[in-house]
């Protein structure tokens, strides 16, 4: 992220009293917002975005696993001026999860064919195929299934492939290590799968200019919890609400 990105975005979540991970180690989670309501609490994860203009970016390489984060998430949007030196916040957006389902769900279905097709490719690997990418073998050792899934796994993860004993030595049978090639495939298709910064369109972020879901100051933080509190109560089932 650009430095002066995140330098807004920063800004954005002190005004709000939002709490921010600055490494951002919760599976991508840019902050977390917690709200009461009829005296129990809840949590929302919050992707805190900001522009200088109509549209809003996002991420590079956006895939299946983000559409499915920013399902259960509210977007924090701040929109500023064009100022070189010292752009100034205008207003924010808080949208909910359901605010943006219509642009979420367009962006799957940009992808969705493409992720389909990585599956089924994948799953269409037979053993002959294994033999002739690793050779044919009675079984593999965690070096041979490193050279193929490299580091998309972690150490724990290729102790757990191991499902063979031969000679007293772990070992990966043909089967399993036939998956562990069919996972390589998937990963390696999906990632032209993805799309590269799809942006939030002005159509849509337009479509709530009139609404209460525009913040403004001086009372920022007042406003977000406003909009989630109302979230919780009229969507008490949905899955982005996390009670705590």
């Amino acid at each position: 992220m650009p430095v002066q990105d995140d330098e807004r975005e920063r800004e954005l979540v002190r005004m709000f009293n939002l709490n921010w991970d600055p490494a951002h180690q919760r599976a991508g989670v840019d902050a977390v917002l917690d709200v009461e309501v009829n005296g129990e609490n809840f949590r929302f994860d919050v992707e805190v975005k900001s522009s200088t203009g109509t549209t809003v970016s996002t991420a590079r390489d956006v895939g299946m696993d983000h559409i499915k984060k920013w399902r259960r998430m509210l977007f924090v949007i701040g929109f500023y001026s064009k100022e070189a030196r010292r752009p100034e916040l205008q207003h924010c957006l808080c949208l909910t999860p359901v605010d943006m389902e219509p642009w979420i769900a367009s962006i799957e279905a940009k992808i969705s064919i493409d992720f389909k097709l990585a599956l089924w490719a994948s799953r269409r690997l037979l053993v002959e195929d294994l033999y002739e990418v690793c050779g044919e073998q009675e079984s593999y050792s965690i070096e041979d299934a490193k050279r193929l899934h490299k580091q998309q796994w972690t150490a724990d993860e290729y102790q757990a492939a191991l499902d063979l004993v031969v000679d007293g030595k772990p070992r990966i049978s043909p089967q399993r290590m036939l998956e562990i090639l069919q996972l390589r495939l998937q990963y390696i298709a999906q990632r032209g799968a993805t799309l590269n910064n799809p942006h939030i369109t002005k159509t849509h972020l337009s479509s709530f200019e009139e609404t209460n879901r525009v913040v403004k100051g001086p009372n920022w933080a007042a406003g977000v919890r406003a909009i989630a509190e109302d979230f919780v109560i009229n969507n008490p089932q949905h899955p982005g609400i996390l009670k705590i």
